[in-house]
């Protein structure tokens, strides 16, 4: 479809303009707008008429058309005080005055302004259907030129602006950037706990997500994304009993909202739509209890939404949802987190972001796993509009590990300090000494504290993922476990021996004193909680407990020196017997157990109180109590305690730094 505008040479398809010797690219919908024009020429046409056209299902908005109109007029170099080309009729509309003898010729091939739309519309349709499904990404670039965190991003329709959340001393705002200038503008008037963007079809738009203290609230805001500006900002839907939880907001062509929601009593998750012109909200799906959804992600065509969901100990679950049908179906699981979810163009495949990689899946389930180098951890990998780059956001974390001893709880001392993830620290039967899980220079390793020194105890060569860590009672060994293996490393030499299971993935807590065996927390297939479990050493099998016909669902595991389990909810403990009697042993006056011990008939358990820290101390023959504070929450999260509770160590809050970059 090729035009010529004075002396200018149109070509439609490529959305480009040609004069004097220069190649000028035009956004799709700029140039939907000079075909209208172009079909009408000669005649007055309205702002409706032409916003009807080129955004038939979008909300009207003055500002795109004369968005479009700025653009053109530059495009053809046409002064707006005297146009010759794109007459403004006051109060009326514009009108294309182009002195051309193939007007009529032109007019009988498009059949007039409707049918050029449909075949725009039929063009685009089948482009984005045939786009090639690249997958020799290799250049990682980065996109953000801030100190500040930069996150939730979302592309515009066309691919040339980036919308995101910029964090920076304190504050949020929303930005918009231009890709191929890196000119940016802020766009929010004051600063908010922003969550997560959307962006309309037509691209003049923004939905966002602000956190509250009660609940999430829904805004949208129109752009003029020729100053980059906003309009007037308006509030959607406001939720007290839920928090909106989605990483991304979906804008549908019918100004449906698609999101996630997590219910903040009982933590149920849910997939939600709300029209913003009829403000009326479906739930479309529901997972209580068993499945966490995640996140979610609108097709292209708008058939079909894929869920995220956390579905057991390390599994991660993506099904589709057809929405004409509400038909669902498991597409694929996979392990080791799942952190982002997007439709390639052409509605063949899906990216799925997980911790530093990025796979590819089709709609039959294959994976592929797209080959970068990238130590980072990825979120929402997404395909540009032509599938030729993706662009997501890196984040480096950096946690560190602290201790204080019990009679000087407030005087924190610094025992780790790496700039990567140092966590999950353990005593051993000594209190000097214990492990901790370290995620340094890509690998996933244990390392071992000792006399002030570190020192390198699990190389972990194949960089599996890493669930828990017990010691042996007699402090010579560390255990710990991937999905199918468990590892005893000797303290001593560093000799490590594996031990293969056939169990689904479950997470270490203690040794037991009298049997080769490993107490672990575990959830069955189709448990609806996470469960105490026995895992024989020598025979590999795997007895998970029960009390009167159901599953024990535990917060927090130990064993006594007689190898009785002691288990709790948020707010009691209980104790199973030998013989698999359960009795509740202490209940908390506010919930908040965060963790249970015994030790020489003493019953030790922490609890989460507010701000603070408080560890209770129960005699379990005489039925005394005492409650004694250990410290607030203040810039740390209490991970573990010597046996005797005479020294506790500690996490930092972990600090993120988030970027935005582009693969190509």
């Amino acid at each position: 479809m090729k035009l010529e505008i004075g002396s200018y040479h149109v070509d439609a398809k490529r959305c480009q303009i040609t004069g004097f010797n220069e190649v000028i690219n035009i956004e799709p919908k700029v140039m939907e707008v000079l075909v209208y024009l172009y079909s009408h020429k000669g005649e007055v046409v309205s702002q409706e008429e032409i916003f009807s056209a080129v955004w038939p299902k979008a909300i009207f908005n003055p500002s795109s058309v004369q968005r479009c109109i700025a653009i053109l007029r530059k495009a053809f170099d046409d002064d707006a005080k005297q146009p010759s080309l794109i007459i403004t009729h006051p109060k009326r509309g514009y009108s294309l005055d182009v002195p051309s003898p193939k007007l009529n010729a032109f007019k009988l091939v498009l059949g007039g302004g409707v049918t050029c739309l449909i075949i725009v519309a039929v063009f685009i349709s089948i482009f984005l259907n045939q786009l090639p499904h690249k997958n020799d990404f290799s250049d990682l670039l980065p996109i953000s030129s801030s100190s500040g965190n930069e996150f939730a991003f979302m592309t515009s329709p066309n691919g040339l602006y980036i919308a995101f959340i910029r964090e920076a001393k304190n504050t949020k705002h929303i930005w918009i950037k231009q890709l191929d200038t890196g000119v940016e503008k802020r766009i929010s008037r004051q600063s908010a706990d922003y969550l997560s963007l959307g962006w309309s079809p037509n691209g003049n738009g923004l939905v966002f997500t602000i956190r509250e203290q009660a609940g999430s609230s829904l805004q949208f805001t129109t752009l003029d994304l020729v100053s980059m500006s906003p309009f007037e900002q308006e509030e959607a839907y406001r939720t007290k009993d839920h928090v909106i939880s989605s990483h991304r907001l979906d804008w549908a062509a019918d100004n449906t909202v698609y999101f996630t929601e997590k219910h903040r009593a009982s933590s149920d998750t849910q997939l939600v739509s709300y029209n913003l012109i009829t403000k009326k909200k479906h739930v479309l799906h529901q997972s209580k209890q068993s499945d966490w959804l995640l996140m979610q992600s609108l097709s292209p065509d708008e058939t079909h939404i894929a869920l995220g969901f956390e579905a057991g100990q390390n599994k991660y679950r993506v099904d589709l949802l057809d929405l004409g049908s509400g038909h669902l179906k498991t597409l694929v699981t996979v392990e080791d987190g799942l952190s982002g979810l997007s439709w390639h163009p052409n509605r063949k495949s899906i990216l799925l972001s997980k911790r530093n990689e990025i796979l590819s899946v089709d709609l039959q389930g294959s994976i592929s796993k797209l080959p970068f180098k990238n130590y980072q951890i990825v979120r929402d990998a997404t395909y540009s509009p032509s599938g030729q780059e993706i662009f997501m956001e890196l984040v480096k974390v950096d946690v560190d590990i602290l201790s204080a001893e019990r009679e000087n709880i407030n005087n924190l001392k610094p025992l780790v300090n790496s700039s990567s993830v140092d966590f999950l620290p353990v005593f051993s039967p000594d209190p000097t000494v214990f492990v901790f899980e370290s995620h340094r220079f890509g690998q996933k390793q244990l390392f071992i504290y000792e006399q002030g020194q570190e020192r390198l105890l699990f190389k972990n060569p194949d960089n599996v993922e890493l669930f828990g860590i017990a010691w042996s009672k007699d402090g010579k060994s560390v255990f710990t476990a991937s999905k199918d293996t468990i590892f005893r490393i000797e303290v001593a030499s560093n000799k490590m021996e594996a031990i293969p299971h056939t169990h689904s993935s479950f997470y270490l807590r203690e040794a037991y004193h009298h049997s080769d065996a490993l107490l672990v927390s575990y959830r069955s297939p189709n448990g609806t909680g996470f469960h105490a479990a026995k895992f024989d050493l020598k025979t590999g099998e795997l007895k998970d407990f029960e009390a009167k016909g159901k599953r024990l669902s535990c917060y927090s595991m130990g064993l006594d020196e007689s190898d009785n389990i002691y288990f709790s909810n948020a707010s009691a403990v209980f104790k199973r017997g030998g013989a698999g009697e359960v009795e509740r042993i202490w209940q908390s006056p506010d919930a908040g157990i965060i963790g249970v011990t015994t030790e020489s008939n003493t019953l030790f358990v922490t609890l989460e109180q507010g701000n603070q820290y408080t560890l209770v101390e129960h005699d379990l023959l005489s039925g005394k109590t005492d409650m004694i504070w250990i410290g607030n929450k203040d810039g740390k999260m209490l991970i573990n305690a010597a046996y005797d509770y005479s020294q506790f160590l500690y996490l930092t809050e972990p600090t993120r730094q988030k970027q935005l970059a582009r693969l190509r």
